[in-house]
């Protein structure tokens, strides 16, 4: 047998097990860490690996586990989300970051994308959308400063 597929019993045809992806979360707030975990953690195919609340440990501990996706909270001390995103980068170049932040401004959009950032959910939203965004698809703010903000949905090849 091997570690892709699984039979339930003798002559039947093998299934796919699903990957499990493998996340870090960053937020400088300890309650929200936990929270979101726990969301998470409802999703069989997510396992959280690691939380960090500062951007030098998000870092740190990336290097150490190479999580396929890590959810960063935007504004943070010491450098925030972007110091984040770009120190997340460096240590594991094909990571999927996901922006999980309150803020939310005309400018996010190409900050976002300048920072590496494939997808951003608010902090209130439905969860789905949230295990939506960690699975590969793009959700990101509508780029126009007269609204406020609206989200759209993208599909995306590329994890």
């Amino acid at each position: 047998m091997t570690d892709d597929t699984a039979f339930a019993d003798a002559g039947e045809s093998p299934r796919e097990i699903p990957e499990v992806l493998t996340i870090l979360l960053v937020d400088d707030h300890w309650v929200m860490l936990e929270a979101v975990r726990a969301l998470i953690e409802t999703d069989d195919t997510l396992e959280v690996v690691g939380t960090a609340s500062r951007v030098a440990d998000a870092i740190q501990l990336a290097r150490a586990l190479q999580p396929r996706v890590a959810v960063i909270d935007v504004r943070m001390p010491d450098g925030g989300g972007w110091a984040a995103a770009r120190g997340l980068r460096e240590v594991c170049p094909g990571i999927r970051l996901v922006a999980y932040s309150s803020y939310e401004g005309a400018l996010l959009t190409p900050t976002i994308a300048a920072a590496g950032i494939s997808a951003f959910v608010p902090k209130g939203s439905d969860i789905q959308l949230l295990l939506s965004a960690i699975h590969g698809e793009n959700v990101m703010p509508s780029p126009s400063p007269l609204s406020p903000a609206p989200l759209h949905r993208t599909t995306s090849a590329a994890g």
